[in-house]
């Protein structure tokens, strides 16, 4: 591998491992370093590599003529392109273009894994990076518990400790192991080395710790959809293992208090009236929204005109919590449809190149991918992870993954 690949992979590997682990707002001295730090280095190092490196201009070329060519491709862009023409009839742009420009960052890494960083070894490494990453926040999570660190939430039901290890939110906690659980569930059960099948049983079971003690219900709600797509994709024997270990953690007086809270519905109150002030402002703005991330700078002038008590107050940065209802209220009807088709592109990607891998590893990794995947998104229903950055950005890493395969690796089919 050639210097500037090697730098190139290697600020990839940093971003992959530090961005989960390291505090979004981490100074060192007075030099920020986080993980938009690294994805910015790591985006103009490949910016100037197309500049001034010949063989990498024309892989840069080749990579763009391909991705004008395959519909997943083609409708990011356009998703992106209506992000951008919201700026203009925004109300607050500096908003609109801070939420358009990052999840172009997300974009230009999926851009940068497919088309320059797609050889087995870099893919393999990404993974196992991934892996390790999850680990280290799920053993973290655990230790937090251990000493009673976490956020402190008092209800009617009792009190609860929700832990939030690294990702500094345990709602973000629980969908980050959501999305980690079931490919490392697939690789244990696809393992016929014992000690690495014993290795990923115990990340799965840290996992699945980390997931019950972040206390959060839309991460419940998530493990129990991608067990049932497990069960109907693989075994329906997962289910009862998996339900099994759940059923005994409501054991615990603070779980079971938590899941009696699902059906109260004065604690859904709030999320149920911001999503009729998205509503009204998606009647008055069907075609083309309100402007990307704008949900919030109009939610005062909105709910002064709600007729029911409101007295939710959220902070900076918020949302409908629904990706559904935030992308038709931010982007209109063209924004939704093409958010929609995105999504449903790389659902049929993705069953398509785990029909036809031959790679056991990668085969068993996105099988429980593919349980993921559908969970995350059922999980924005009632929320929206898409602004989490420490999420979201690995649901685009594992996405590019498998397009880098499909892209580098003619044995595994056509699918771009």
């Amino acid at each position: 591998m050639e210097i500037p690949n090697k730098i190139l992979s290697l600020l990839l590997y940093s971003y992959v491992l530090l961005l989960p682990i390291l505090p979004s707002k981490f100074k060192i001295g007075k030099i920020p370093f986080n993980g938009d730090v690294i994805l910015a280095l790591l985006i103009l190092f490949y910016l100037l590599m197309i500049m001034f490196l010949k063989d990498h201009r024309r892989k840069f070329i080749k990579g763009i003529k391909d991705f004008f060519t395959n519909y997943l491709d083609i409708f990011i862009f356009v998703l992106i392109a209506i992000m951008f023409i919201s700026i203009s009839y925004s109300v607050d742009k500096k908003i609109a273009l801070g939420e358009t420009l990052r999840f172009s960052t997300y974009i230009a890494l999926y851009f940068i894994i497919k088309y320059e960083l797609n050889e087995k070894k870099i893919l393999d490494n990404i993974l196992k990076l991934y892996i390790i990453a999850g680990t280290i926040i799920s053993t973290i999570g655990i230790f937090e518990y251990s000493r009673g660190i976490g956020y402190v939430q008092q209800s009617e039901h009792g009190v609860m400790v929700r832990i939030f290890s690294t990702l500094e939110n345990s709602n973000n906690l629980g969908v980050f192991m959501v999305i980690f659980i079931f490919p490392v569930i697939m690789l244990a059960l696809n393992e016929s080395n014992r000690r690495k099948k014993i290795m990923y049983i115990v990340i799965s079971l840290l996992a699945l710790a980390n997931i019950i003690l972040s206390f959060s219900r839309n991460a419940w709600v998530g493990l129990v959809i991608g067990c049932i797509i497990l069960a109907i994709t693989y075994n329906w024997k997962i289910i009862i293992g998996l339900f099994g270990l759940g059923g005994l953690s409501l054991f615990i007086p603070a779980v079971w208090n938590r899941v009696v809270e699902i059906t109260d519905i004065s604690q859904n109150l709030s999320r149920i009236k911001l999503w009729d002030i998205a509503l009204m402002m998606i009647k008055d703005h069907p075609i083309r929204g309100v402007g990307n991330g704008n949900y919030r700078a109009l939610y005062e002038e909105y709910r002064l005109l709600y007729k029911n008590k409101i007295e939710y107050y959220p902070g900076q940065n918020f949302h409908p919590h629904n990706i559904i209802l935030k992308i038709q209220t931010e982007l209109g009807i063209f924004g939704t449809i093409s958010f929609i088709a995105m999504i449903l592109s790389i659902a049929t990607k993705l069953i398509k190149f785990i029909n036809s891998c031959k790679d056991s590893f990668y085969k068993a990794f996105y099988k429980g991918f593919l349980a993921s995947f559908i969970a995350f998104i059922c999980m924005n229903f009632i929320d929206n992870f898409f602004s989490a950055p420490k999420v979201i950005a690995f649901f685009w890493i594992l996405i590019a993954v498998f397009r880098a395969i499909s892209y580098s690796d003619n044995r595994v089919g056509d699918f771009y």
